[in-house]
């Protein structure tokens, strides 16, 4: 739960990043994570992730990403489905990765549409792709051009196939 003191320590956190100062950053950011702040969580889940002032921790990384993706920040979602994909989670990742490309998340809709196509399930594939482009994901055009050079379905020849 935010409020404005701990709005204003992530806002103090954020000021040292964009300052390259990355261990008083954490500090600050934990500081409002601690308490509740959604995005300051996803935050020091990335703090973790990529050792930006502090130790890199993978577990340490998915538990924050975790917490925040709990109270709805679609960013930490996709965050905790890559990390369940890199442990061969696949399950996990597609449950996190469609919960935040129901919310719109670009690059959820492209992951989601890649996982998809890794399994072969090509209309959901084909449909997340849509999704990821509408929303203007930088290489969501490029797959769907992949899978028509590949002579996968796509929506022009599913409308053919039918008639």
């Amino acid at each position: 739960m935010a409020d404005s003191r701990t709005d204003a320590w992530y806002r103090i956190a954020y000021e040292y990043s964009q300052q390259g100062r990355n261990t008083q950053a954490f500090k600050w950011m934990l500081k409002a994570a601690n308490v509740g702040h959604i995005a300051a969580q996803n935050n020091i889940g990335l703090s973790y992730l990529h050792g930006l002032g502090v130790k890199k921790d993978a577990k340490k990384a998915f538990e924050w990403f975790k917490k925040s993706a709990l109270q709805g920040l679609s960013y930490a979602q996709s965050e905790l489905a890559m990390l369940y994909y890199r442990q061969g989670n696949t399950a996990q990742a597609q449950k996190w990765w469609q919960t935040a490309a129901d919310s719109n998340d670009e690059y959820a809709q492209f992951n989601l549409a890649s996982l998809f196509l890794e399994q072969n399930k090509l209309e959901k594939a084909l449909y997340w792709f849509e999704k990821a482009r509408e929303n203007r994901h930088p290489d969501a055009s490029i797959a769907l051009k992949k899978m028509s050079e590949a002579r996968l379905p796509t929506y022009k020849t599913k409308e053919k196939y039918e008639k």
